[in-house]
């Protein structure tokens, strides 16, 4: 009786521990189904260069064409609209993110030796994602990619496989309401001249 009351009590730790562990509070998104843009992204070459901004901050470089070419295929209530880091003259474009540069500074990470190598990866699925953030909820579409060499990458600095335990990914837009935008150059543009005529 006593040994069965064991069994019991370690079934309870071993389900309780499993239902809060990182593997489930990581899957925050949902897989959306949309095979024209994964047959579509596939054809493009999934490589990208390692760049660093000033402040620290570790990203893949990748084709603007991730994002260009994704965003009129994605049928969605409301419109998408593109990244601010890729419609920006100042932005890094379509890009992975690899290390922050808070990761760098607390583990005295100073210099990279792997800037402006090429890194490979696959893309997996298109997926969303919601975000609360000062009480404003928005809704964020991305590319999902499996990339073994910046697992490594970030192992090699003494950090943990994956940025902040999620897959690595590409944003591509953000789901707004209002009416659906068809192209993407024009609201690149559009939010060009806003910028221009606010400096």
């Amino acid at each position: 009786m006593l040994k069965n009351f064991i069994q019991k009590i370690c079934l309870l730790v071993i389900l309780t521990t499993s239902l809060v562990s990182p593997v489930f509070a990581a899957v925050d998104y949902q897989v959306e189904n949309q095979p024209q843009v994964i047959e579509k992204i596939v054809q493009f070459e999934q490589r990208g260069i390692l760049k660093q901004k000033d402040n620290g901050y570790l990203y893949v470089e990748v084709s603007r064409d991730f994002i260009a070419e994704a965003l009129p295929l994605i049928e969605a209530q409301g419109k998408i609209v593109p990244p601010r880091h890729y419609t920006s003259k100042k932005g890094i474009g379509a890009h992975i993110s690899v290390m922050y540069e808070n990761e760098q500074i607390m583990n005295e990470i100073w210099e990279i030796k792997e800037l402006d190598q090429e890194f490979t990866f696959t893309v997996m699925e298109l997926r969303t994602v919601k975000l609360n953030k000062d009480n404003k909820m928005k809704k964020l579409w991305l590319l999902a990619v499996a990339a073994p060499e910046l697992e490594k990458l970030r192992e090699s600095y003494g950090l943990s496989s994956r940025l902040k335990d999620h897959d690595f990914h590409i944003t591509i837009g953000t789901q707004v309401p209002g009416k659906p935008q068809i192209n993407v150059e024009e609201i690149v543009l559009e939010e060009r001249e806003e910028l221009e005529e606010a400096a």
